[in-house]
């Protein structure tokens, strides 16, 4: 657990000193651009530690109220393995909803929060409600690169403090692909999604 932790802390540092680092100050910026109003499809695997190995599909969006707040959600169906001894197949669905605030902070340089409450139900543990929070930077790191990343805390089982990173690639005005990954006290997941803008 000690050298997850450490791995994931030397992500989230390096990522966020380099977007640190690739930002250009300007104390005038409004709005960088970025988009807070998408649809997206992806893929996940989640890992836990003495928990389910589960492959996750994934259809989220988000919607932006005004220059500074949008809400989120998104629905999610698994399947896979519990990893324990006498293991048995476990699926389920996972069920989000929140709300998501963003600033500028220099040009190409947002300040992201997000809250979400959770939902998730399975053949194994039955149901639970939970909710979790997020913060970190958006940059945009070239024309057609955006990285970011960043703290969260989870609680839906059990509490767990992590950090996550995502690189999003424009193809066009409008689609996107992106991958994402996100570490935290007893799990590891990584992903690969498509995203429409509008």
């Amino acid at each position: 657990m000690l050298k997850k932790t450490l791995i994931a802390s030397a992500i989230a540092a390096g990522t966020l000193a380099s977007l640190g680092a690739h930002a250009q100050s300007t104390t005038s910026v409004r709005d960088n651009g970025f988009s807070y109003s998408y649809g997206q499809f992806g893929y996940d695997q989640w890992d836990y530690d003495n928990g389910p190995d589960v492959d996750v599909i994934t259809g989220e969006g988000a919607f932006a109220l005004d220059e500074h707040v949008f809400l989120r959600g998104g629905l999610s169906f698994y399947d896979g393995d519990y990893d324990s001894p006498g293991s048995d197949d476990v699926d389920g669905n996972r069920a989000y909803a929140g709300v998501g605030f963003h600033t500028p902070l220099q040009r190409n340089l947002d300040l992201v929060g997000t809250a979400d409450v959770i939902r998730d139900d399975n053949d194994f543990d039955d149901s639970e409600w939970g909710y979790a929070v997020r913060g970190g930077l958006r940059h945009r790191t070239t024309e057609s690169l955006e990285l970011s990343g960043g703290a969260l805390y989870e609680d839906i089982y059990d509490g767990n403090f992590g950090v996550y990173g995502q690189g999003l690639v424009h193809l066009t005005r409008a689609w996107d692909v992106g991958a994402r990954v996100g570490f935290t006290d007893d799990s590891d997941n990584i992903g690969l999604f498509g995203r429409y803008n509008f």
